[in-house]
């Protein structure tokens, strides 16, 4: 048996590891469902209030982060290697933080109406979300990562297919835009949309790498 298999049996039943994962999952659920409804929304003032409701639901994310931190560093025996357990808090941080900062630009920009382009994408963020949310929903061990390979290639299918959408997008918009201010505002977006996206591809990243690990 691997030494970090041995490991695993040795953590103490009362930590919370998992289930801060799973919070922390769920806010990034929370943060995409608002982020799919505010690229659908054309009122000014309920936008307003969907990009509250965002910031509201990053702050939680926050939170969560500070008490998986406190959590390893008060912890001598993890579920798996506290590099990859760092690595996964944070990444899954940046996704919350990238869906903000859209949606902060978003409402600073005020554009009438979004693209169809930025619904797939906020879509792509949500379905990964799912996925991720799906995955730690479902472990609660280092060795139940194994079975969700399928959930990992969803994920990486969505990033490539955003990939796509964001590089026809763009030549679209330098082909079409004539405001030329509008076209640094929807780029401006459209960037920091496909930034998340990339986050939660860094997420699934290392989900694979604990079941490289594992094998």
């Amino acid at each position: 048996m691997k030494i970090d298999r041995i490991f695993s049996f040795l953590v103490p039943k009362d930590r919370k590891f998992f289930p801060l994962f799973v919070e922390a999952a769920d806010n990034l659920v929370g943060a995409a469902e608002l982020l799919a409804k505010l690229v659908r929304e054309g009122d000014l003032s309920k936008r307003q209030e969907l990009i509250r409701e965002i910031k509201e639901v990053e702050h939680l994310g926050d939170n969560i982060t500070r008490r998986l931190i406190l959590e390893l560093n008060g912890t001598f025996i993890t579920p798996f290697d506290r590099e990859d357990i760092h690595d996964l808090i944070n990444t899954m941080d940046d996704v919350v933080d990238y869906i903000y900062a859209a949606a902060k630009r978003m409402h600073h920009y005020k554009l009438t109406l979004f693209p169809e382009e930025f619904v797939w994408i906020s879509d792509c963020i949500l379905f990964s979300n799912k996925e991720i949310q799906h995955i730690l929903r479902s472990v609660h061990s280092i060795g139940d990562f194994k079975k969700h390979q399928e959930a990992c290639k969803n994920i990486r299918e969505m990033e490539s297919k955003v990939d796509d959408i964001y590089q026809e997008f763009l030549a679209k918009l330098f082909e079409q835009e004539a405001n030329a201010i509008d076209l640094i505002k929807k780029r401006d977006i459209l960037t920091t949309l496909e930034k998340a996206i990339d986050k939660c591809d860094d997420v699934s990243n290392i989900f694979s790498t604990l079941i490289i690990k594992m094998s």
